[in-house]
Formats: structure tokens, sequence, C-alpha cells
């Protein structure tokens, strides 16, 4: 009945979505979306010329597939009918996903609460329930539903199942075979944790100002203090403090002893299978590059400077950026992190390689970028809760709060906003931000400072819930223990 309900609740709101607004500039896309529209429309056509890079072809599956789909019906690839057999496909991606989480939550053996709570942090957010349906010409939906499947299988131990997804999605997203051959071919013991605080190193002393010195040097070359004016230099300067010190944080909290657990992947780790490993990414990147034809163009550095562009804006904002994107589930995460790594290091080196490359990512205020690993924090999170007691209030609160943080009940078309998004010189305010302040790269700085006092309280409100867990859990054993 529970999940009846969930499922029941969950399509409602993505059916008042399908048949509401959309993006009110270019006839339904911008930015990206036009190019992924382009590929709907004229895939077949493009490919026999050689027309997309190595880069695009890591993205177009699903727009690829539309097109083949309608040359086979001979539909008229209008861009209302590409728009319609966009939101058709999104619509049976989700359905797919809703059906791998499920089915991942009979393998952990949830309870009711923790089943609830695991399907909310997932699919209660505005990268579900809004974004998809307003923008439909993009690849975040088919990316965050392949990646349930890569987790359900990963927990399954089902390594073929796990193999074909991951081949699926390595045309959806760059990382995501990456992602799945880790999983496939590292070791699966778990790694060896210290029992409570690790011993005192001054490696993350070292590692922290290493990292500031690249993060000075990266704001040198992009023109950070130079031709700024003096708030936006502080802001800048703020930003890659934080930054450094949730790094250092992190180094110091993480209880994995790593030098112990590389002498264990030494053992464990068999050199025919890394070789698998690197293999088939060699042939993966090589079928890349033989179906794609227009590589003379492809400036990857450049693509590299302007994802350095969109950071350190303003202190925090890839913490506050996730919260909008994402949900209660970042401040849960970070509530939860110590538990969380030692979850991680019992499921293998394969899922500790993944969270490292996660943590990349996370640093980066562009929420979409984390997309392909959303489910794998989702089951470190559950797995972390597991030994504690999660009450009907909290799986309560915390949808609640996802609910309003995701905006599906937010008017976006609203008087102003096609000239808003039209014009890039208006992005950083309002209406434009109405869309805009989900994505951490571009809200504006009044977004930021409302949104960094939510992703505070909502902080706050994970820690001492995680307290009074604890604190239950420590009268309950002394009780155990006076009776015996």
């Amino acid at each position: 009945m529970i999940r009846f309900t969930l499922i029941a609740a969950l399509f409602t709101i993505v059916i008042f979505q399908i048949t509401g607004e959309k993006l009110p500039v270019n006839e339904g896309a911008m930015g990206d979306g036009l190019f992924f529209r382009d590929v709907a429309g004229n895939f077949l056509e493009d490919i026999e010329d050689g027309g997309y890079n190595l880069f695009q072809m890591q993205r177009l599956m699903p727009f690829a597939f539309v097109n083949v789909i309608f040359g086979a019906l001979h539909i008229l690839k209008s861009y209302d009918n590409l728009m319609r057999g966009m939101l058709i496909l999104h619509f049976l991606f989700l359905g797919l996903g809703v059906y791998w989480y499920f089915s991942l939550a009979t393998k952990l053996r949830l309870g009711d609460n923790l089943t609830v709570l695991g399907f909310v942090l997932i699919f209660a957010n505005f990268a579900v329930l809004k974004d998809p349906w307003f923008n439909p010409f993009s690849t975040d939906l088919p990316t965050l539903m392949l990646a349930i499947g890569q987790a359900n299988y990963f927990i399954k131990v089902n390594r073929q199942k796990l193999f074909l997804v991951s081949i699926i999605a390595g045309f959806v997203w760059p990382t995501m075979m990456l992602t799945g051959l880790l999983l496939i071919f590292l070791p699966s013991e778990p790694l060896v944790v210290y029992p409570k605080e690790g011993p005192k190193s001054f490696f993350p002393v070292l590692a922290s100002l290493l990292i500031l010195g690249i993060v000075l040097a990266v704001s040198i070359l992009t023109g950070r203090f130079s031709g700024q004016d003096f708030w936006t230099t502080v802001l800048h300067i703020a930003s890659v403090i934080i930054l450094v010190l949730f790094v250092f944080a992190v180094m110091v909290r993480n209880q994995v002893d790593w030098p112990q657990s590389f002498e264990l992947l030494k053992k464990k780790a068999k050199q025919q299978k890394i070789g698998r490993l690197v293999g088939v990414l060699f042939v993966y990147f090589i079928v890349i590059f033989l179906l794609s034809g227009s590589n003379i163009n492809l400036d990857f550095g450049a693509i590299f400077m302007s994802l350095l562009q969109d950071t350190l804006r303003y202190p925090g904002d890839f913490l506050v950026g996730h919260m909008l994107f994402f949900g209660f589930l970042i401040p849960l995460t970070l509530a939860f992190f110590p538990r969380i790594i030692r979850e991680a290091a019992k499921l293998g080196m394969g899922m500790m390689a993944v969270s490292l490359l996660m943590f990349v990512f996370v640093l980066h205020p562009e929420s979409r970028l984390l997309l392909a690993f959303l489910p794998f924090i989702v089951v470190l999170l559950l797995k972390s809760a597991r030994k504690y007691r999660i009450v009907n209030k909290d799986v309560i609160v915390i949808s609640v709060l996802n609910v309003l943080l995701s905006a599906f009940w937010l008017p976006l078309n609203v008087v102003g906003m096609e000239d808003a998004l039209g014009n890039k010189e208006f992005w950083s305010s309002f209406p434009a931000q109405r869309y805009l302040m989900h994505f951490g790269n571009m809200f504006s700085f009044e977004v930021y400072a409302v949104a960094a006092v939510v992703f505070i309280g909502l902080l706050v409100l994970a820690y001492r819930g995680k307290v009074r867990y604890k604190r239950e859990e420590y009268v309950r054993g002394r009780s155990v223990a006076a009776k015996i």
C-alpha cells in the first residue's frame, strides 16, 4: 500500500508537469537543449556526415532514440512532436527508475520508513519533479534513472546487467561507463577502517595547503583577481577559504585506514581484472572516437576552463546549490558523513573509487554533474541510517521540505520570463531566477544569501536529529545493560 501511494503521488505530479508549462524561449529549448533538439530531429543524417564530436557522442542516446523511432513510424519531426517524444521517453525512464528503486529497496531489506525516505530523497526534488518537464531536451532524467539501475545491480552483485546498463549509460553521460567499470572490476572486499578516530596526521594539512595553492593558481589564470570589483574579490577569497576548510574537514573525518587498504588492494586486485577494466574502457573510447567525426574544433581546455569559471562565486555555493537541486539529501549526507564513509568502505574499493570521483564533482556548483552519483549517495545514507529508529514524523518533515524545495508547485512562465531567459544579461535577476535559482552556477547573490540561511537551518536540523537518535540509542543501551 505504501509503495502504491508513493507511485501514485509521484506520477500524479509528473502528469501535471507534463501537461504544464515549458521553456518560453526558442519553442521550448535553450542552452544545450537547442543542440539536443537538433539531434532528435536530424541524428541519422548528421551521424552519417560525422557531425558529432567525442564529447557530444557520450550524451546522444535519448535523442538518437527519439529520432530513430520517429523515422521508423514516419512521424513528422516538428518541434512540438519532438518535445512530446522526449516527454514520453522521460516518462518511460521514470517508470524504469521507480522499478529499479523498489527492487533495490527489497535487496537492502529496508523498512517502510527507510523505503519512503529513500524514495523521497531520489524522486522528490527539482531534478525529477520540475526540470525535465519544463526543459525536456536534456539528459538529466535519463542519467539519474540509469544511475539507479547501476546502484541496483551493484548491490545485487549482478555484474552482467550492471555492465549492460553502463554501456547504455555511457552514451547518456560521460562518467557513467567509468563508474560501472570501477564497480565491476575493482575488489569488493571491505576496506580497513579505524575503530573510532584515525591517528593524528599532517597529511590533511599538507593536502589542504596544496589544494589552496592549486585553487589560487587557477583563480589567477581565470582572472578572478583582476578586473573585479572589491566585493566580488572578497566573495571569491571567502569561497576559496570555505572550499579548503570543507576538504580539510572531509579528510579529517575520513576513517579509512588507507595504507592498510592499499595493501589489501594489492593482494586482492587481480592483474587480469585491472587489465579488463583498462581494456574495456579503451575499447569504449575507440568506439566513441570512430562514431564521432568533427573533433577538430573540440577544445577540452576551453571546456575545462569554462567549468572553472563557474566555481567559487560565493562561499560554499556548491553545497547551497546542491541543496536547491536535490533537497534535504545534502544536509543529511553531511550529518551522517563519517558513517557514510564507513559504509562505502564496507562495499569495497569499487564503491570507494566511485565515492572519490563523486567528491570531485561535489565541489562544482552545477548539480547536474552529480546526477550520475545521486543513487549511490542515497544507498550509502540509507545503510548509514539503518541502525537508527527513523520515526514517521522525521519522514514527513523531510518529505515536505523536499517537495517545497523542488518548486514543482511554482509557476515559472510569469510576465517577463521569456524576455529574461532570452537575454543572458538578465539571468541574475527575477523573473529568470525563478528557474535558474536551482542551478548553483547561475543563481544570483540574493538567491544564494537566502538559500544559504535555509541550508544552515537544514544542516542544524539534520545534526540535531542525528544527536537525538544517538542519545536514544545510548539510553536504550544503558537500559539493556542494567537489565543484564
